[in-house]
């Protein structure tokens, strides 16, 4: 009995670590989106210049814009995790249905598969 309550206070403790994590995560992209929308606001409340400065900007805006897609991606897989988190099915590769590994988890805290899975999706 005491074994099973040391492994669930264990169990608790790795999850209150993932959702730590995960809501870091979070707050930091939730801060690099905000910059990044600030960066198109400001790029285009700004005058039009010459053809040179505004192909300048365009790629600017172009770029800022890729990268706001792919940070607003990531808080969209964090908040699914944190879903996950809730009702239980945080760290089960969607793959294999096997345990997602704890340094896995501790380097990418919203991951879906374990890194075979992950590098066998990625080749195909």
């Amino acid at each position: 009995m005491r074994t099973r309550a040391k492994g669930k206070s264990a169990g608790r403790e790795r999850t209150e670590e993932l959702r730590g994590l995960l809501l870091e995560a979070r707050s930091r992209l939730l801060r690099t989106v905000a910059t990044t929308d600030d960066e198109l606001a400001s790029l285009a409340a700004q005058d039009a210049g010459g053809l040179i400065e505004s192909s300048g900007r365009g790629a600017a805006e172009n770029l800022l814009s890729r990268l706001e897609g792919r940070e607003r991606h990531e808080l969209d897989e964090i908040r699914a995790a944190l879903g996950r988190l809730e009702t239980g099915d945080f760290g089960v590769c969607k793959m294999c249905r096997r345990p997602i590994p704890m340094p896995r988890l501790r380097a990418v805290p919203w991951a879906r598969a374990c890194v075979m899975c992950q590098s066998r999706e990625e080749r195909m």
